[in-house]
């Protein structure tokens, strides 16, 4: 219907349907007809598994931008095979919340666009049994191109699916080592199928819970990026009842490998904890905060937003000691952007950041009443840091 309807749709967004391709045979179906697509954003629907995703790959052969959320049948090969069929449109893509493709998983499942893809968000779900090699076999792209939907899903495997296929001639898989030569001189890569290296990633975007570490990123595949320049990372869950981590740091310093990183968003305000005096063998707010941004002083960063993790039971998101003289350690900010409060002397630490410009607390958390004894910033205190912020000498 919207095919037929809505012949020059290039932008959709399903969520909570059923059925969007149902993949019956080698017909395409649903919004696999869409063929003018260029955006497609699929969240929480139930009965969209690989087969689908590979009828839309074939339907939809311009999409740019691909984001899933929430479905649970599709799994890294229905992933993969859709990005070997997208490889020379999809640029931008998102995965969160799919069971089957964890953080590994689905970096393994992107290879075929590793060196065209420039926005990625995906969920930094470790898991203990993670292989971080490459042994998931490789499509050839060449062979790809010449199948027609019935052979694909035999490529694929339509024993997965609960189709018979002990009739079917089979697609080979082609390992790295045994790649098409041409397309590996093409990629300056003689190692593997794909190359190494996501050259022209420029954004990347991050979900992590509570109590799980960064410090996996470059083994699970994106140890080579060398143009990424933006970073988002949202770190989610209860601080209270977790146990207290076995390292020091969150694992920030290791996103020093990226040489061109200056932007960063480090959102820990779904991050919920004791921000007073914690129950005995637990860790205040302001620990985690020492635990979350240890390291930061090693990036090369311009700008950073940061949300400080919250305590609901007393409405507060503030600043801790600890945050603000870490903070203090990026030398390099020009811009520093508090999505929360603090105090004015926590704020004076800013002031040794040479090159620091603009410094903004943003009112997504409402601030203390003017009658309030405590020293949460406020419009005086504001305009005297303002103040001293505009008196010191930038060298530019």
């Amino acid at each position: 219907m919207l095919s037929s309807k809505c012949s020059n749709l290039k932008v959709v967004k399903l969520g909570q349907f059923q059925g969007i391709c149902l993949a019956i045979g080698s017909r395409l179906d649903g919004i696999a007809l869409c063929h003018g697509l260029r955006s497609l954003s699929v969240n929480n629907c139930g009965d969209l598994d690989d087969m689908g995703l590979i009828e839309i790959g074939r339907g939809c052969s311009r999409l740019v931008k691909f984001e899933i959320q929430g479905c649970k049948l599709v799994t890294e090969k229905g992933l993969r095979t859709m990005a070997c069929l997208l490889r020379r449109t999809l640029i931008d893509v998102k995965v969160a919340s799919c069971v089957n493709l964890d953080a590994a998983a689905t970096l393994r499942a992107l290879e075929p666009i590793r060196d065209r893809i420039e926005r990625l968000h995906f969920d930094c779900v470790w898991k203990e049994n993670d292989n971080f090699g490459h042994g998931f076999c490789n499509f050839d792209l060449n062979a790809l191109d010449g199948l027609n939907g019935s052979e694909l899903m035999d490529s694929f495997g339509g024993d997965e699916c609960g189709e018979d296929t002990s009739n079917r001639k089979r697609q080979k898989c082609e390992y790295g080592s045994e790649a098409d030569d041409s397309f590996l001189q093409s990629n300056g890569n003689s190692n593997g199928y794909y190359g190494n290296s996501w050259d022209k990633l420029q954004y990347l975007s991050l979900w992590i819970k509570v109590g799980d570490l960064l410090t996996q990123l470059p083994s699970a595949g994106l140890e080579d990026c060398p143009n990424l320049e933006e970073i988002c990372i949202k770190v989610e869950g209860d601080c209270r009842g977790q146990p207290k981590p076995a390292v020091s740091e969150f694992g920030l310093s290791i996103l020093a490998c990226y040489p061109q990183l200056s932007k960063m968003q480090l959102d820990c305000g779904d991050t919920k904890g004791f921000v007073y005096t914690a129950p005995s063998g637990q860790m205040d707010l302001s620990l985690w905060e020492r635990f979350f941004l240890n390291g930061i002083g090693s990036l090369s960063l311009n700008e950073l937003h940061y949300w400080p993790p919250q305590d609901e039971d007393v409405n507060q998101r503030c600043l801790s000691l600890p945050a603000a003289g870490l903070l203090q350690e990026c030398y390099t900010l020009r811009k520093l952007f508090i999505h929360g409060t603090t105090h004015e002397h926590f704020m004076n630490f800013f002031l040794k950041i040479p090159n620091l410009r603009d410094v903004q607390l943003r009112e997504d958390y409402y601030p203390a009443p003017e009658n309030d004894m405590s020293t949460e910033m406020r419009v005086g205190s504001c305009s005297r840091f303002e103040d001293a912020l505009n008196r010191r000498q930038i060298c530019d």
